[in-house]
């Protein structure tokens, strides 16, 4: 569809479908925001006032964010997702068209009950993103089988195969994030049309301090796509909003009977809560 922007400017216009609006419209959600720098390293961050403000249109206040804002400046192209508690689903590729100031868009990120409830956490700037693309996700996954996957990561998944990967020595309150059964994990590549990739994990686990292992599965299918030696960013939250991201490289896919894993050697964490946010801890 094409619609008209605040400045008169026809745009062309992807609409969330319902069920991605229900979601993205909530304030209290986790969503997390992909971006890439000048040479296509990917970032994950927790952006959690992403909202929709237009149809075919998303904005987030400028809240925490030290690589996210310094990549949107250097490439424009986006990934976003967002999961619920009950593991419903949604996400979109989208492009940044730049930050704004004051307005309704504003008005509505500070309504959040997050932003509305701290005086001294009010938005003043606020980014704007045009919907491109909706992600191929279900609208749900259940809780079983996340936990079968979780379980199945630490029979089958944690064989190793080939040579061992090496990689930083994350620490061990960062790998237990990781590992807990009730965080959230997302991973970040740069995919095949040049846009930030961004897909949900729920079998993972590390094997060595530096080495990370997730599960393939139908609701991250994308992630097949990915060659080795590819960049990849993850982000973890958990039931205590403690959020940190690693980032490195796919070393390899394994594959056991019904099940393919993928390898990463893990070369940087950073905390992403403050106040040591983007501080590297490994």
């Amino acid at each position: 569809m094409e619609a008209v922007t605040e400045l008169g400017k026809v745009r062309r216009a992807v609409e969330l479908p319902p069920a991605a609006m229900a979601i993205y419209e909530q304030g209290e959600v986790a969503k997390f925001l992909a971006t890439l720098s000048a040479d296509g390293v990917p970032n994950v961050a927790l952006i959690v006032s992403q909202i929709p403000v237009e149809p075919g249109r998303v904005a987030f206040g400028e809240f925490m964010m030290v690589k996210t804002k310094e990549n949107l400046e250097a490439d424009p192209r986006v990934a976003s997702f967002a999961i619920t508690e009950k593991l419903e689903m949604a996400g979109f590729k989208g492009d940044f068209t730049g930050w704004t100031e004051g307005g309704p868009y504003e008005a509505l990120i500070n309504s959040i009950p997050f932003f509305r409830y701290n005086a001294y956490m009010g938005i003043r700037n606020v980014a704007v993103l045009d919907v491109r693309e909706i992600l191929h996700l279900p609208e749900k996954v259940s809780m079983l089988k996340a936990g079968l996957e979780f379980a199945s990561m630490r029979t089958r998944g944690r064989v190793g195969r080939g040579e061992a990967v090496g990689g930083v020595q994350v620490p061990g309150p960062v790998r237990d994030k990781f590992d807990g059964i009730m965080s959230i994990k997302v991973l970040a590549w740069r995919d095949s049309d040049g846009y930030p990739g961004i897909a949900p994990l729920f079998g993972v686990m590390f094997r060595t301090p530096g080495e990370l292992r997730f599960r393939i599965s139908d609701y991250n299918r994308a992630l097949e796509a990915m060659s080795p030696g590819s960049r990849v960013a993850l982000n973890v939250l958990t039931l205590d909003l403690l959020t940190y991201q690693a980032k490195g490289t796919l070393v390899r896919f394994d594959r056991s009977p019904g099940m393919k894993v993928g390898v990463v050697r893990i070369e940087e964490v950073y905390s992403s809560m403050p106040p040591l946010v983007a501080q590297r801890l490994a």
